[in-house]
């Protein structure tokens, strides 16, 4: 929870987060796929109840101050974004073995339909099935792709999934891509935590950026003429 509060203050639009399922089908939030990077404990999160998650230290490995951090649940993180206004940019996390069955979109739907949360919220993944079930599901809610490739054909790829929202690895970002995006009625998103290379995408056209300094981020996008906002793909 540290961390986002940490991204509440230094002024984040959304705050992103990776969604699991514990082996008792509870949603966590947890980025990696093992417990050995951020936490005392070992081996797949997948394989954990979440009794056994809630025992694991998950603030020591990054500083001493943060000791005693637990790995909060999905509602636990919703419960508390709804409280202070924030909105969330939440990943649906397949883990290195492919489900296929829809629980987790099912569920992250289930918990933003309790708060309330479907008109101002993201989900995003790189399992474009799962992005499909959660539009059929809650049709408002607005969806990304995740994808790390030159795609033959990126819009139709979006729109078989029903997403709103191309979240696209920031080496293959171009002026092109977004002036199709954009033509296509359809976002364009990646992740970005260089200032200088954020201006650049500003004038590409991206419509919003992931960043660990998003206070950096969006004073450097702040700085560009209102002009030069996507300048260089309505030039094409």
């Amino acid at each position: 929870m540290a961390a986002f509060k940490k991204g509440k203050a230094l002024g984040a639009d959304l705050l992103e987060l990776d969604v699991q399922l514990t082996r008792d089908g509870h949603l966590v939030i947890f980025h990696d796929d093992t417990l050995d990077r951020t936490t005392n404990g070992k081996g797949l999160l997948r394989e954990r109840t979440l009794a056994e998650l809630k025992e694991l230290d998950a603030g020591s490995w990054f500083s001493p101050e943060f000791a005693g951090e637990r790995i909060p649940t999905f509602e636990e993180v919703v419960e508390w974004a709804t409280d202070v206004g924030m909105r969330l940019n939440v990943e649906l996390k397949s883990g290195p073995y492919p489900a296929f069955d829809s629980t987790l979109a099912v569920k992250v739907v289930e918990v933003l339909e309790k708060y309330g949360r479907i008109d101002d919220c993201l989900c995003i993944s790189f399992d474009h099935i799962w992005i499909a079930e959660v539009k059929r599901r809650a049709p408002g809610l607005a969806c990304a792709i995740n994808y790390t490739a030159r795609l033959m054909d990126p819009i139709g790829v979006a729109r078989a999934a029903g997403a709103d929202i191309l979240n696209v690895h920031q080496q293959f970002v171009s002026p092109d891509l977004a002036a199709a995006a954009h033509q296509a009625g359809l976002g364009l998103q990646c992740y970005c935590d260089n200032p200088e290379v954020a201006q650049l995408f500003t004038r590409m056209g991206i419509d919003f950026m992931d960043s660990d300094h998003p206070d950096v981020i969006k004073a450097a996008v702040r700085a560009i003429p209102r002009e030069e906002v996507g300048s260089l793909s309505t030039s094409l």
